[in-house]
């Protein structure tokens, strides 16, 4: 089998789109051929195909469980060695590394590439990245539904509000009622607003100059008698207190959210979130 770089996509949306577009620049940089794990999981039941259009590569279903008898086919990269126990093996840390590092340790290697990050770099070209981005293309269902919406609202120039209020509780609040202020003092402005949360969509749906994608689905708990936080052992033997789940349907629409949010003017409401900083990320290379 020819060497390869595996881009292990794990965790929520927004933490596996980015991993997945700064492995995809990675593999393309380095002249190797790409392979993606993305399986249904709590965190995101949706599938590739159930986001994307197809690729001309391998996408494989696979837990990162049914990568654990095959660590000695893999040399590591990521960000930090917190689950490499279950490959008894240590990995590279990115962080720190440049483009021209990167590619020396990819063609040093005489093992297949196994890429586990949901960060892109800073040191990634900026031009790579935006070519990564136009080419991965959305399915024309959830393209068919952004469009369908902007039009249907009259949202050309308009503002982003992005609210994550479940699984982020003590590690990041939002003042809910400053934002309603804020959309309220500017009626001559459109203001699209996407939370986790559908209280609180409902609460600036009541503005009229305020819009959300009305949803049929929402966050639910993993554990369901437990906290937005509460410990558990997920289906690959690992520690988490992200108590969430996330069904396939769900996951369309929160990618529908996205997509709006990244087309929008977004306002920093928040440091922590991925799915945010990803959206204010590919908003310039998708308008181009």
């Amino acid at each position: 089998m020819d060497k390869h770089f595996h881009i292990c996509c794990d965790g929520s949306f927004g933490n596996r789109y980015s991993g997945l577009i700064g492995g995809l620049t990675l593999a393309r940089l380095c002249n190797l051929p790409a392979r993606i794990s993305w399986p249904s999981t709590n965190m995101c039941r949706a599938l590739f195909e159930d986001i994307f259009e197809p690729l001309y590569i391998n996408v494989l279903d696979w837990r990162l469980k049914e990568f654990y008898p095959l660590a000695d086919q893999y040399d590591f990269i990521s960000v930090n060695d917190q689950h490499m126990r279950f490959f008894g093996k240590s990995a590279i840390d990115p962080g720190n590394m440049n483009v021209d590092i990167f590619k020396e340790v990819v063609a040093n290697s005489q093992l297949n590439i196994f890429y586990y990050t949901p960060l892109m770099y800073d040191w990634i070209p900026k031009e790579e990245i935006d070519l990564t981005i136009k080419n991965l293309k959305f399915n024309k269902n959830i393209i068919g539904e952004v469009n369908r919406f902007k039009n249907e609202n009259q949202l050309d120039q308009y503002y982003g509000i992005h609210l994550r209020m479940t699984d982020f509780v003590n590690i990041e609040s939002f003042d809910v009622d400053h934002w309603i202020r804020v959309v309220s003092k500017a009626n001559d402005q459109k203001f699209f607003v996407c939370s986790d949360d559908p209280e609180t969509e409902a609460r600036f749906n009541e503005l009229p100059n305020a819009f959300s994608y009305p949803k049929n689905h929402k966050t639910e708990k993993f554990i369901p008698e437990g906290d937005w936080h509460h410990p558990y052992v997920d289906e690959d033997g690992r520690n988490s207190v992200f108590n969430v789940e996330r069904g396939t349907e769900h996951v369309k629409e929160a990618v529908i959210d996205f997509l709006l949010l990244a087309l929008s003017n977004p306002f920093d409401t928040g440091k922590q979130s991925t799915f945010l900083k990803m959206a204010k990320r590919i908003g310039e290379p998708l308008k181009s």
